[in-house]
């Protein structure tokens, strides 16, 4: 019973956001002023995951903690280098939860996190302290809440960087200041063995 009522919600949502992304593309198409700002800036310079190619796709989880550690950078074909101003980090975690009766479910817990520069901050990065994740009983939380998420990576995760501003350097140490950014283009890399 409670399996077919989270389908039906489910389907209820899905449906939910079908509908209101159908209406915003039909926006999109019939207004003129914003068909033209999304055509002024048609070149998204490419983004990359650490001093790689890496630009997206499957990557096992050491590769992708050791680039990650690195931060983002972009370069164009033509040798320009941009800074990355920020960028929106979004992780999605598969894990396997027990329903009422016992049955195993997998979901998919989400972690979103706007970043500044090229990097992952810290709350992210660095091992929580098990203090503040412990039961009222005083045993510690077994969850992964308290775990940086390099420890967190595993086969079947997601991870996205969207809406990535980028700054062309004017020489070797100056860019174009973060007003004059441009979006790069977006990365998504599945984790694998």
């Amino acid at each position: 019973m409670m399996h077919r009522l989270a389908s039906i919600l489910l389907l209820i949502l899905l449906l939910t956001t079908g509908f209101d992304l159908s209406a915003q593309q039909k926006k999109v198409g019939h207004d003129p002023e914003l068909n033209n700002k999304k055509s002024s800036h048609l070149f998204k310079p490419p983004v990359y995951l650490g001093h790689s190619e890496y630009t997206g796709g499957p990557i096992r989880k050491d590769i992708f903690n050791n680039f990650m550690k690195q931060g983002l950078t972009a370069h164009d074909s033509l040798g320009n280098r941009y800074r990355i101003v920020g960028f929106d980090f979004g992780y999605a975690e598969r894990n396997f939860y027990e329903d009422s009766v016992g049955n195993l479910i997998a979901m998919i817990d989400y972690l979103s996190e706007h970043c500044t520069g090229d990097s992952l901050p810290g709350d992210i990065t660095q091992t929580k302290s098990t203090e503040i994740s412990n039961y009222l009983d005083g045993t510690p939380d077994n969850g992964d809440v308290s775990k940086s998420i390099y420890n967190r990576t595993k086969p079947g995760d997601t991870v996205y960087f969207d809406k990535i501003l980028v700054a062309k350097y004017i020489n070797a140490t100056q860019s174009l200041p973060d007003s004059a950014a441009i979006l790069g283009r977006s990365l998504k890399f599945w984790i694998i063995k």
